[in-house]
């Protein structure tokens, strides 16, 4: 719809030889009136083809002079359409006539000249429909010899991205080079959101190619030059290039977008080179700061990724001399690719001083979100890792927990949410989580929803745990198998009974069988104590894994102790403070039920005991079995005692419990 404020329109000649003047000056008059009604009839036939509303002011079109259109404004009208609103002060069009009329090579308009164009492109909804495919033939077609904007405000968004220009201005021509700048530029979008003000740069406008180059966006961010090239656009495809010095470095890449078909509709292609990460973090304001470089990179993206079945990807980057907080490490290697619905890990390397590790595989691109949580996968790691503390400071862990050599070989395979493979661990002169020990040596195999621990040995001085079994790795995840243990020294294993500071104990020596069937325990050993019979224990109980502590304790079990003789003077140093002197204990104790209620069956011979006095066993609600049988002991001791030397009493007591 095309609206006018001139209602009338007057021509008075007065000139001599009027009569002989007053053809031609008629038949230029509507010359200049044919132009005129031309360009508004053709502005509302084109509008309403692409559903926009124009409305002008006015339109001054002066017989073979450029064609002003004052105060302009276009506007979408369907609801259900890409939403766009143009608004400019005046428009200044030089029409090329011969290139018009008479058909003739060349550009339809010569010089474009905008001012005051304000500009609001929106999209929500990707699906809304856009420019027909002859619109934007047209607009190629409109595309002029040269051009300038003044004073102009954009607003581009395409669902949560935002593309906002302010006091924008524009002059580019053919013949010779042009200025840009912009008062701001701010995207803004769900990974990224950066502002950029008092942009400044050169312009060139060359065979339907928009160049600007010299654009300084931030602090070791320099946009050397960057192109959009137009000549396609009339088949509904546009192309970008960019080459820009990026914090030390260099990025060079080009993205063509065709929108005339849904499939391959966005070609991204781009390499980096010498890029800083200190200087990366700096300008991004990281508060954790890295260093390193990112020595060189190659990505390509092929596709729509509203149809992730057709997209194509590939990525290989190398950064050195990384560095974050305490991690560090010397290389890192990916190399990746995405064809058909699969994911290639053709490399991932990291190289860390002595320390290596590759990890190589293949993954099914997940056809919906549901089989994200089990994708198809399959790959082979291989890791020698010399230093495991330096090695597992990079993924998060303290410094000091790890130490020691590791060899890690393995290969896995997932499908249909079925796990197979095989993982081998050698290590030696190891620290795990503070812990010394001398050798680790394990043999895993995963078939189905069962891992099978065929081997798992480890070695500490003289100590030993020999396990082997299966866990279910689904459902309930019941697990079965056995377990040998020996120990040189229990007392190391046990905090709570360590000798008081400068005096050193015997050792006691431990031997420990267990089957497990179905999570329930079925144990069973031996603790060798310093010159006394061997004390012999059997447990039976059950424990799923993730069980506390405080389920613990409500779970059925039976335990069952036998102590033929102990002489305690031999063992007194293990606990701290000292509680016996001197004595013999023997008998046998049963407990049942649960350590929150135990049911304690026994009998306990102590014979010639001597007990410190200055031991307070006065204890809060205790929480083993062990504590409240040592504690009632000691009370019913105490009151049968006899006088003996100071400082201590001796008895001798047979209690059945």
């Amino acid at each position: 719809m095309i609206r006018d404020r001139r209602t009338e329109f007057d021509l008075e000649v007065r000139l001599p030889f009027a009569d002989h003047w007053s053809p031609i000056i008629f038949s230029i008059t509507r010359c200049h009136l044919r132009i005129d009604c031309f360009c508004w009839l053709w502005v509302s036939w084109r509008s309403r083809q692409e559903g926009l509303d124009v409305s002008i002011d006015k339109i001054d079109a002066p017989f073979l002079h450029s064609v002003v259109i004052r105060s302009l404004h276009v506007k979408s009208i369907r609801t259900d359409a890409l939403h766009i609103d143009l608004m400019a002060t005046q428009v200044q069009v030089d029409l090329n006539f011969s290139r018009i009329l008479l058909r003739r090579r060349g550009r339809a308009i010569r010089n474009l000249s905008i001012e005051d164009l304000h500009r609001e492109i929106r999209r929500e909804n990707p699906n809304v429909r856009g420019i027909t495919k002859s619109g934007w033939g047209t607009l190629q077609k409109l595309l002029p010899q040269q051009c300038s904007l003044r004073s102009s405000e954009m607003r581009v968004q395409n669902g949560p991205t935002l593309i906002l220009l302010r006091n924008g201005t524009l002059s580019a021509s053919e013949i010779e080079a042009g200025r840009f700048s912009a008062g701001e530029l701010m995207i803004a979008s769900p990974w990224l959101r950066q502002t950029f003000s008092q942009l400044r740069g050169a312009s060139r406008w060359d065979a339907n190619r928009l160049t600007l180059a010299g654009l300084t966006l931030a602090r070791g961010l320099d946009l050397e030059s960057v192109s959009v090239d137009f000549s396609r656009l009339g088949s509904q495809q546009v192309r970008l290039e960019f080459d820009a010095d990026v914090f030390g470095g260099k990025i060079r890449g080009n993205v063509a977008h065709e929108w005339h078909s849904s499939r391959y509709n966005w070609k991204v292609a781009g390499a980096a080179t010498d890029i800083s990460l200190a200087q990366t973090s700096e300008a991004i304001g990281l508060t954790d700061r890295f260093g390193g470089l990112i020595r060189a990179s190659n990505f390509t993206v092929r596709g729509n990724l509203a149809h992730p079945a057709d997209v194509t990807a590939s990525l290989w980057t190398e950064v050195t001399g990384l560095t974050w907080r305490n991690r560090t490490a010397e290389a890192i290697m990916l190399g990746a690719s995405l064809y058909n619905q699969q994911i290639q890990l053709q490399q991932l390397y990291i190289k860390q001083k002595t320390n290596q590790l590759t990890l190589s595989g293949q993954a099914s691109f997940p056809a919906k979100s549901s089989d994200w949580l089990s994708p198809d996968f399959r790959g082979d790691i291989s890791a020698t890792i010399n230093n495991l503390g330096d090695f597992t400071t990079l993924f998060g862990a303290k410094s000091g927990d790890f130490a020691g050599k590791l060899i890690i070989e393995g290969a896995l395979n997932t499908r249909a949410r079925q796990l197979e493979g095989n993982l081998t661990v050698e290590g030696a002169a190891l620290t795990l989580f503070k812990t010394a020990i001398d050798s680790l040596s394990a043999k895993l195999k995963l078939q189905g929803t069962e891992l099978a621990i065929e081997q798992f040995n480890l070695k500490r001085k003289n100590d030993s745990l020999n396990a082997e079994g299966k866990i279910e790795m689904s459902g309930a995840h019941n697990y079965s198998g056995a377990l040998d243990t020996r120990v040189d020294n229990l007392v190391d294993y046990l905090s709570g009974f360590r000798a008081s500071a400068g005096k050193s104990t015997r050792p006691i020596a431990a031997e420990v069988q267990a089957t497990i069937t179905s999570n329930r325990w079925d144990a069973c050993g031996v603790i060798h104590v310093p010159e006394s019979s061997p004390i012999s224990f059997t447990a039976n109980f059950p424990l799923r894994i993730g069980t506390g502590w405080s389920a613990f304790q409500l779970s059925p079990l039976n335990v069952t102790l036998d102590f033929p003789s102990i002489f305690l003077g031999k063992m007194r140093q293990v606990f701290h403070p000292e509680i016996f002197q001197d004595g013999i204990l023997s008998g046998s104790i049963s407990l049942s039920q649960t350590l929150q209620h135990p049911r304690i069956v026994g009998d306990v011979q102590l014979v010639n005991g001597v007990i410190a006095l200055r031991w307070n066993f006065s204890m809060p609600q205790p929480k083993t079995w062990i504590s409240w049988f040592v504690g009632k002991l000691i009370s019913r001791t105490q009151a049968k005692s006899q006088s003996g030397s100071p400082g201590r009493r001796r008895s001798s007591i047979s209690r059945r419990i």
